[in-house]
């Protein structure tokens, strides 16, 4: 049971420097994961508006080649004027004259409208593009930065990793599942040192003979206050 304790013991440690490293990268990583989730999406945005502008502009050419047909019937229509010679032609030529200018004012509003969509458009792409380009520089600083840190300690995280496993597969399953859940509770440290009758951890009062047992180092014992495995140890 002493060499499972101060595999615990060293385990712990391991685990210290752990999050020492990880603190010196500070928010770090959660900045570049916010940035580059802000990226996709602007980007995902910016290509869903060129998609309406191409679809808006394709509208665009439609209803102008439509315009351009209605005035050209209308003109003939004009012309058909001069030439009729009953009451039944003339009545027909007019209502596809109504007819046409009807097709007409509805697609120069519509063409009207598409040319303001196609406006808004452009000045919101354009704002996305500048957005993209503010966002993707700022990530790159942030990258870097995280980088550079990742460099200077990736040789001496790799090592404690690697440690930390040789560690941990030595230990019963359950002992370690039962570390890791009261050191996700008690922020970090799952290991107590009995320091001058106290818990190391929540300095809670242990009874001396409690200290006893724990120095012998026979037993596992925890803290009846905060959970902590204890352990004295000069």
């Amino acid at each position: 049971m002493q060499k499972t304790l101060y595999a615990l013991i060293e385990l712990q440690e391991i685990d210290n420097r752990l999050d020492e490293l990880k603190a010196e990268r500070g928010d770090l990583p959660v900045i570049v994961e916010e940035l580059e989730g802000k990226l996709n999406e602007k980007k995902n945005l910016l290509t869903e508006k060129n998609e309406n502008l191409k679809a808006e502009r394709l509208r665009q050419k439609e209803l102008e080649l439509t315009i351009e047909e209605s005035k050209k019937k209308l003109d003939e229509f004009e012309e058909k004027l001069y030439q009729v010679k009953t009451n039944r032609e003339y009545d027909a030529i007019m209502a596809e004259t109504d007819s046409a200018k009807e097709k007409l004012k509805v697609s120069e509003e519509e063409l009207k409208e598409k040319h303001t969509n196609i406006e808004n458009l452009l000045q919101e792409i354009q704002q996305l593009e500048e957005e993209i380009e503010k966002i993707s520089s700022e990530l790159e600083e942030n990258r870097i930065e995280l980088d550079k840190k990742l460099n200077q300690t990736a040789e001496e995280e790799k090592l404690l990793s690697q440690e930390r496993k040789i560690i941990i597969e030595k230990m019963d399953p359950e002992l370690i599942k039962t570390y890791e859940l009261v050191r996700e509770a008690r922020g970090g440290q799952a290991i107590a040192k009995i320091e001058n009758g106290v818990c190391g951890g929540c300095y809670s009062y242990i009874p001396p003979q409690k200290v006893v047992e724990v120095k012998k180092m026979n037993k596992i014992y925890t803290c009846e206050f905060c959970g902590r495995i204890l352990v004295y140890y000069e």
